[in-house]
C-alpha cells in the first residue's frame, strides 16, 4: 500500500508539471513574480527567525512571523544607518532565516474550522494574492509605506527625511521592505506585497486562537472590507491588528516573553498600538515584560527625540499632518460602506460580533473606538478596537449565526467586485503589462515616468504639487500625505537668495512642479494626494525660478526646472 502511495504521488506530481508546463498563463505568471515571491518567502523566513529569537525559541510559526515583522525590519533600519545593499541586507537575510528554518521545523496539528468558514477565509487571500501580484498602485504605499524606504534605498542608507511627516512615523514594518528594494528596485514593491499577504494569513491564525477556535467569528473580522481588500497591500493594518491579538493572548495567558516580544513588536510598527496596549494592559493588569518591551520598542521615539525633540512626531506640532476628520460629516452607515470609500468599509460582520462582546476589556476597547470615531478617521484606524472584541466575543446562537453569516457572504461579494474592478485580472491573464496596469490604477504615473526619463544620472529632484514618489528611479525629494503645509514652511525661506541657498545645501539640481489632475473629487482625498503650497511658498518658489533656473522642460502634467550650479 505504500508503495502505491509512493507511485501516486509521483504520477500526480508529473500530470501537474505537465499541466502547469502546457499552461501559458502559469508560466506567464511565474516569469513575473517567481523572483519577487522567492525572496518574499527567504524574508518572512528571516522575519520567523526574528520573531522567534525574541520569543525565547519559540516554535509557533504564525506569532514568530507577525512579531518578527516589524522587529526584523528595525533590524535592517539599524544596519541601514549605515549602508543599504544588497551586500548588507542578503547576509542579514540569511543569517535570519537559517534561524527562521530552524524553529519551522516542529510537528504540524491542524485543527480546521468548518469547510464553509475555511472556505470564506480562504478567498479572502485568494484575493489578497491576485493584489499581491500587481505592482504597487495605491496612494499610501506610493506616499510613504514603499516610498519611504525606497528613497533611504536609493541613496544607500537611512536619513533623515523632514518634508515627508510620515517618515518619522515608527518604520518597523515598512523597514522589512529595505532587502527587497535593495536587491529588486522597484520590483521589490511586489515582493513586499507577498511578505504582508503572509503576515495577513499569520494574522487570521492569531484571530482564530483569540476566537477559541470558531470559524465563523474569525470570518467575521477577517472579511471586513477595509482588512480584507487591504491584504496584498503594504500597508501595517493587518500588522498592527496582528500585535495588537498577540498581546491580547499574551496578557491572557501571563506568557511574560510575549508580552515583552508583542509590546515592542507593536510600538516599531503603528501609533495606533499605544491605546490599545495601554487599554489591555491596564484592564489585565499583567505588567511583568513591559518593561523590556517598551526599551526594545523605543528605537523610533528615540529617533525622532534626536531629530526633533519630539518623540512623537510628526504629531504634537506646527506641521502635523491634519489626518483627523478624513471622514468628516460620515455617519455610522457611511463607515459600514461606502461607495466613495469602498476600501474603507467596516461591513457589517465585525461589528455585528461586537453586540456579543464579554468582558471588560472587550467594552472598554469598543469605547475606546467610539470616541476615535466621532473624530472621523479613517475607518482602518478603528479596526483593532473592534476586531479583538469580535474575535473575543460569546458564542453567537442560531439567529445570530445565520445573520452573520449572510454578512460575509456579501463582503465577499464586496472585495469580490473591487478586486475585478482594480484590473488584476488583466495581469494575471497576461492582456495587460504591468506600465499598462500602472497607468489605468494611477493616472499620474505617466507624468512620473516623463519626468523620471528627463532626469540626468546623479540628480536630485524637488517635486512639488505630488506625494507619490515611489516609482522615481531617480533620487527625488518631496512631501507625503497631507504635507503642504510642510513643504510650504520649507519653500517660504523668506527671500529668493534663501530659498536658493537652501536647495543648493539639500543638493538639488531640478525642481518638478506637477499639476496632475486628481482622480476624486472628494475634498479630503484631494487635500491627502496633492501638496498644495501656501501664497507665499508659490511667490516665493516662482520668483526662485525665476531667477535661478538654467532651462524649463514640459512632460505631461510636470514642468521641469534644471537649477544653475
Amino acid at each position: 500500500m505504500k508503495a502505491r502511495n509512493v507511485v501516486a504521488i509521483a504520477i500526480a506530481v508529473y500530470l501537474l508539471l505537465v499541466f502547469f508546463d502546457r499552461f501559458v498563463l502559469v508560466e506567464l505568471l511565474f516569469e513575473r513574480i517567481a523572483t519577487p515571491f522567492l525572496l518574499a518567502l527567504a524574508v518572512a523566513l528571516a522575519c520567523i527567525g526574528a520573531g522567534s529569537l525574541a520569543l525565547r525559541g519559540r516554535r509557533d510559526l504564525a506569532l514568530n512571523l507577525v512579531i518578527g515583522v516589524p522587529l526584523f525590519g528595525t533590524i535592517c533600519f539599524l544596519v541601514g544607518l549605515l549602508k543599504i545593499s544588497s551586500w548588507s541586507m542578503v547576509p542579514l537575510v540569511g543569517i535570519f532565516a537559517g534561524i527562521g528554518a530552524v524553529s519551522a521545523v516542529r510537528r504540524w496539528e491542524f485543527k480546521p474550522c468548518t469547510p464553509a468558514e475555511f472556505t470564506a477565509i480562504a478567498l479572502v487571500f485568494v484575493a489578497g494574492f491576485l493584489a499581491a501580484q500587481a505592482p504597487p498602485s495605491t496612494l499610501d504605499e506610493l506616499a510613504y509605506h514603499l516610498a519611504v524606504p525606497w528613497t533611504w534605498a536609493k541613496h544607500g542608507r537611512v536619513f533623515e527625511l523632514p518634508l515627508n511627516s510620515h517618515s518619522y512615523f515608527p518604520m518597523g514594518v515598512e523597514s522589512a521592505d529595505l532587502p527587497f528594494l535593495a536587491i529588486l528596485g522597484t520590483q521589490g514593491g511586489i515582493a513586499s506585497h507577498f511578505l504582508h499577504l503572509l503576515g495577513a494569513i499569520a494574522t487570521s491564525v492569531l484571530l482564530f486562537r483569540l476566537a477559541r477556535r470558531d470559524g465563523l467569528l474569525t470570518a467575521a473580522v477577517v472579511t471586513t472590507p477595509a482588512l480584507a481588500i487591504a491584504a496584498g497591500w503594504s500597508l501595517v493594518d493587518w500588522n498592527l491588528l496582528g500585535v495588537s491579538v498577540a498581546l491580547v493572548i499574551a496578557l491572557e495567558g501571563d506568557d511574560t516573553p510575549a508580552i515583552s516580544a508583542a509590546i515592542a513588536a507593536g510600538l516599531l510598527t503603528k501609533y495606533t498600538f499605544i491605546p490599545v496596549a495601554l487599554i489591555a494592559v491596564l484592564v489585565t493588569r499583567r505588567f511583568r515584560g513591559l518593561l523590556p518591551g517598551l526599551a526594545a520598542g523605543s528605537i523610533f521615539f528615540i529617533r525622532n527625540l534626536i531629530l526633533t525633540a519630539n518623540p512623537l512626531a510628526p504629531f504634537f506640532t506646527a506641521l502635523a499632518p491634519d489626518v483627523s476628520h478624513y471622514r468628516a460629516g460620515a455617519f455610522l452607515s457611511d463607515y459600514i460602506f461606502s461607495g466613495r470609500f469602498i476600501d474603507e468599509s467596516l461591513g457589517a460582520s465585525m461589528l455585528m460580533g461586537c453586540t456579543l462582546a464579554a468582558g471588560a476589556l472587550s467594552w472598554i476597547l469598543i469605547a475606546a473606538g467610539v470616541l476615535l470615531f466621532l473624530l472621523a478617521p479613517s475607518a482602518r484606524i478603528l479596526v483593532p478596537f473592534f476586531a479583538i472584541p469580535a474575535a473575543r466575543a460569546l458564542q453567537p446562537g442560531r439567529v445570530m449565526r445565520v445573520l452573520m453569516a449572510i454578512a460575509v457572504v456579501a463582503q465577499l461579494f464586496l472585495i469580490a467586485f473591487f478586486t475585478e474592478r482594480s484590473g488584476v485580472f488583466g495581469l494575471l491573464a497576461g492582456r495587460v503589462p504591468d506600465e499598462q496596469y500602472l497607468a489605468l490604477a494611477r493616472p499620474s504615473i505617466a507624468t512620473v515616468a516623463a519626468v523620471d526619463a528627463a532626469l540626468p544620472p546623479n540628480s536630485r529632484t524637488l517635486i512639488v504639487g505630488l506625494s507619490e514618489t515611489f516609482w522615481f528611479r531617480h533620487d527625488v525629494r518631496g512631501g507625503g500625505n497631507f504635507d503642504g503645509p510642510r513643504v510650504s514652511h520649507y519653500l517660504d525661506a523668506g527671500s529668493v537668495e534663501a530659498l536658493h541657498a537652501r536647495l543648493k545645501k539639500d543638493g538639488i539640481t531640478h525642481v518638478a512642479v506637477i499639476a496632475a489632475p486628481p482622480p476624486t473629487q472628494e475634498s479630503k482625498k484631494i487635500e491627502e494626494r496633492e501638496t498644495a503650497l501656501s501664497p507665499d511658498a508659490q511667490r516665493t518658489l516662482a520668483q526662485t525660478l525665476d531667477r535661478y533656473a538654467r532651462s524649463v522642460t514640459q512632460h505631461g502634467n510636470a514642468t521641469l526646472f534644471a537649477l544653475k550650479p
